[in-house]
């Protein structure tokens, strides 16, 4: 049986505007071997790495919560 982990990762920095991105990985177990399955990030919308390290968190109760991501083309 799959079973689906997400967590937060470091936020990332645009090297365009110098804002930061929250982002995630999903990892899938799949008979009983763990593995990266896919990564998500925001746009680059936060003015510190910490804001969008919050956000990501916030980001990630909503997705426990809801099973959705939030929309994440704007900050959240």
């Amino acid at each position: 049986m799959k079973q689906l982990r997400t967590i937060v990762t470091k936020p990332e920095q645009s090297k365009h505007n110098g804002k930061w991105a929250a982002t995630f990985e999903n990892w899938n177990t799949c008979g009983g071997e763990e593995y990266l399955a896919s990564s998500v990030s925001s746009p680059p919308l936060f003015e510190t790495e910490q804001l969008a390290f919050e956000a990501a968190g916030r980001a990630l109760v909503v997705l426990e919560e809801t099973g959705r991501y939030p929309n994440m083309c704007e900050a959240f």
